[in-house]
């Protein structure tokens, strides 16, 4: 019974929004389908991040530090569906590489991304410019924390 609770309350919190310091997507278990298969064909150095690591960073910790009391409390609205890219984007930073899958949707995460700045009656609706929505899917230590950024 513990066990199917367990697995209950994993499957409604697939495609839902997480804050855990970052504001966060969880893939549904289709994505995570297709996101292990995209793991197979990594290289050899790539250590696979674990299933319960895959997220899409909407929002980094730094912009969402002066929110948090706010944040933690928020009902979020429905987020856009994960739509992957097909190829898997290699990323290099000093001491650092990762293996990530960009999203196909990017417009779409951003004016998400603008609705909670928005619902936080943040001046900024757009904090991260720069971001490209992605999932990463492996590095080299196999470590979320050791991905780049």
């Amino acid at each position: 019974m513990k066990k199917l609770l367990t697995e209950w309350r994993k499957f409604l919190a697939e495609g839902e929004v997480k804050y855990s310091g970052i504001l966060e997507i969880k893939p549904t278990s289709m994505v995570i389908s297709e996101l292990e298969a995209l793991q197979v064909i990594l290289p050899e150095e790539a250590i696979r991040l674990s299933k319960k690591a895959l997220h899409v960073t909407l929002i980094h910790q730094s912009v969402l530090k002066p929110f948090r009391k706010q944040i933690k409390n928020m009902e979020f609205p429905m987020p856009p569906p994960i739509m992957l890219e097909d190829e898997i984007w290699r990323r290099d930073s000093p001491g650092k590489i990762s293996w990530a899958v960009r999203l196909e949707n990017q417009d779409e995460m951003r004016d998400y991304v603008e609705q909670i700045m928005d619902m936080l009656q943040s001046p900024n609706t757009d904090p991260e410019p720069e971001r490209v929505f992605h999932v990463s899917l492996a590095n080299l230590t196999g470590n979320p924390r050791d991905s780049v950024r």
